[in-house]
């Protein structure tokens, strides 16, 4: 296992005791919404990740799976719309950086508007294997798509 692997499986494991509580139906929903946008399927993304939003609405999670769903959203809905760059994604608050895989100096960010997307797409992949045993193998299957994005920042994480 490479160092990316190792980085990726200690950011599950780092999170993974803010959302075990979370419900299999929501966990479904999220993961749904990640694989949705991964294969293109813009539009059932965003029914997925307003399914999602709508189950978190009760509270419980941390705040930054909701914005990691309103980020993926808002991306899914632009591209569905066929925009090719989202000018005004959702922001992560700096109180959920905690739950983010990659927490990167603003001088180490080259394109702020991917790193968001990034993060949310790394978020919302480890809360769904997390949080919804029935996609388990489903996000096993496409466990290079959270590798590949963490490989593009190998330089800034130091990996």
């Amino acid at each position: 296992m490479g160092r990316t692997e190792k980085f990726f499986d200690a950011y599950i494991e780092k999170i993974r005791p803010a959302f075990e509580g979370m419900g299999t139906e929501t966990g479904h929903a999220v993961a749904s919404a990640l694989l949705g946008f991964k294969f293109g399927l813009y539009s059932n993304a965003v029914t997925r990740a307003d399914m999602a939003i709508e189950m978190l609405a009760t509270g419980g999670m941390p705040q930054a799976l909701t914005t990691a769903l309103e980020i993926l959203r808002t991306r899914a809905a632009d591209l569905k719309n066929a925009v090719l760059v989202s000018a005004a994604l959702p922001a992560f608050a700096p109180e959920d950086r905690e739950y983010l895989a990659m927490d990167l100096s603003p001088d180490l960010i080259e394109d702020p508007t991917t790193y968001t997307l990034d993060n949310a797409l790394l978020l919302l992949y480890a809360v769904g294997l997390i949080a919804s045993p029935d996609d388990e193998q489903a996000l096993d299957e496409h466990r290079g798509f959270p590798i590949q994005i963490l490989n593009s920042y190998r330089k800034q994480l130091d990996l």
